[in-house]
């Protein structure tokens, strides 16, 4: 039985909801016995805990401009200083539990969603000669803070062939990066055509239909965006599906509008069923987290993306305006623009949908079947060892010091960064 531990951390919700769909492809393949830790929750404080999650949503919802400026700020940030960059104390201050994690569960796999639980390993990896395979998942098509200090992962998943250079020159090596894409799951790859999940839904086949999905996102919610979609909808036919999420308070005064007979509105709650909702779509307005993305474009659907959404979201839309798969709009004057040309021009939507297909990638299937087929570990040497968990993180402490200096040293010489355990 094949052993996988999965490290995630509570920061919005893609990273569970990668821990949790790489779970479930791997115990469908069977033969493999799969445990998810949440490193914050299970191994360091709560003050930690709420900052990661918290502290995130506040973060991006009311002190944006602020937060954009330090994701710049920590981004510009010198590939050789990851033994000392701000994420190590919140990561140190998990080491002892998750090395009691690590051998009481033996596994022969460890796999991040994280750069958290990333950066835990390559730590660890400073003291002790871990014996399972180690992995992280970037989960955004940018090369975002702290994923430098990921360094001693034995294979990091990067989105594409596009990304290679920029994270070797972070210091990783060409036989570390995966260029796979994001973990997402693979349902969205499925599912009824247009036609019939239009006829599950009791929409109309013919009738232009946008789905929109921000849950509490987006200036004062889901709400805004959608009151200006309606507003840019005005004399058009047209049908809205508005997924709200746990936003009960949205779905609650959408409940309560009044619509043009022309415009056919489709409200709902929170659902696990999203696939459907997306194949019955010809463009969507959503956040713009990697995983969403990836979920649009396994799709092969539009998008339409405000400009107004975390830094690491607006580099995503970046890269995807350039790959042709997205149009933008900063205000509602401009999402009415963007819209409409999106509604006149039947090509236009065809070739943005077109677009998306060499993007597509089945890498949780991929990565699945790639982990299962990895050795086991052998723990014996390891067990062997008298680990000194009183002093762990003072030990990695003096560790990281150590690789620090020697990371300077390297520049000084001119070597290639990155201490490479």
């Amino acid at each position: 039985m094949k052993k996988i531990l999965i490290l995630t951390v509570t920061a919005g919700n893609g990273h569970n909801a990668c821990a949790r769909g790489m779970k479930n492809k791997l115990e469908s393949l069977g033969g493999v016995e799969v445990k998810i830790v949440d490193l914050l929750k299970e191994f360091s404080t709560k003050l930690n805990v709420w900052v990661a999650d918290k502290g995130y949503g506040i973060a991006v919802s009311k002190l944006l401009k602020l937060y954009n400026a330090f994701f710049r700020h920590f981004q510009k940030a010198k590939a050789e200083n990851r033994y000392k960059c701000n994420s190590q104390p919140t990561v140190v201050s998990t080491l002892d539990g998750l090395m009691k994690e690590i051998l009481d569960f033996q596994p022969d796999v460890i796999y991040s969603t994280h750069f958290y639980g990333g950066i835990a390993v390559t730590d660890l990896k400073l003291l002790y000669a871990l014996p399972c395979t180690t992995i992280a998942s970037a989960l955004d098509y940018v090369n975002s803070p702290f994923w430098e200090a990921v360094v001693g992962v034995d294979h990091f998943v990067i989105p594409n062939e596009d990304f290679v250079d920029e994270f070797m020159a972070e210091g990783f090596r060409r036989d570390q990066l995966l260029p796979i894409g994001l973990p997402v799951d693979t349902r969205s790859l499925e599912g009824k055509d247009k036609k019939e999940a239009r006829k599950e839904l009791g929409l109309d086949e013919g009738v232009f239909t946008i789905m929109v999905m921000f849950g509490g996102g987006y200036w004062s919610g889901g709400f805004k965006i959608f009151k200006d979609l309606i507003k840019a909808l005005k004399g058009r036919k047209a049908q809205v599906i508005m997924i709200n999420g746990k936003n009960k308070k949205g779905y609650d005064k959408i409940e309560k509008m009044k619509f043009e007979d022309n415009i056919k509105v489709l409200n709902v709650g929170f659902t696990n069923n999203v696939p459907l909702y997306l194949s019955a779509a010809d463009v969507i307005l959503n956040k713009f987290g990697g995983t969403s993305v990836t979920e649009m474009i396994n799709k092969s659907l539009p998008m339409l993306i405000t400009e107004k959404v975390p830094e690491q979201e607006r580099q995503n839309l970046i890269y995807m305006k350039k790959k042709g798969v997205a149009l933008s709009f900063k205000n509602g004057k401009q999402l009415k623009s963007e819209l409409l040309k999106l509604m006149d021009n039947p090509q236009l939507l065809e070739d943005m949908s077109e677009k998306t297909k060499p993007l597509q990638r089945r890498t949780l299937d991929d990565l699945a079947g790639f982990m299962k087929n990895l050795p086991k570990a052998d723990y014996s040497e390891i067990l062997s060892q008298e680990i000194d968990y009183k002093h762990l993180k003072k030990n990695v402490k003096k560790a990281l010091n150590q690789a620090h200096r020697k990371e300077k040293q390297n520049i000084r010489y001119g070597k290639k960064v990155g201490v490479q355990i």
